[in-house]
């Protein structure tokens, strides 16, 4: 179980994306717990979904992540996204 939360946190952080700078490899988080690729991704995926994590989760991303966040510079008037005045 603990792969399954590790896999889906360091999904929603892009943490799996080699041009991430905490860049780690799906394969030494499947051989560290022991298990098998499909079977993680599916678990990881309904964790996402029961916790209603994504990306840009404000409780679960780390710093790096949430200083990129492209919603930062956005604001919601009248039901409108539109970007912050500077």
């Amino acid at each position: 179980m603990g792969c399954w939360v590790i896999h889906a946190l360091a999904t929603i952080n892009f943490l799996f994306d080699k041009d991430n700078d905490s860049y780690v490899s799906l394969d030494v988080v499947l051989e560290y717990f022991g298990t098998k690729q499909n079977t993680t991704s599916q678990k990881s995926k309904q964790i996402r979904e029961k916790f209603k994590l994504g990306y840009f989760h404000p409780d679960f991303t780390i710093q790096a992540v949430a200083q990129d966040n492209p919603f930062n510079d956005m604001q919601v008037i009248d039901g409108v996204i539109v970007l912050k005045r500077q």
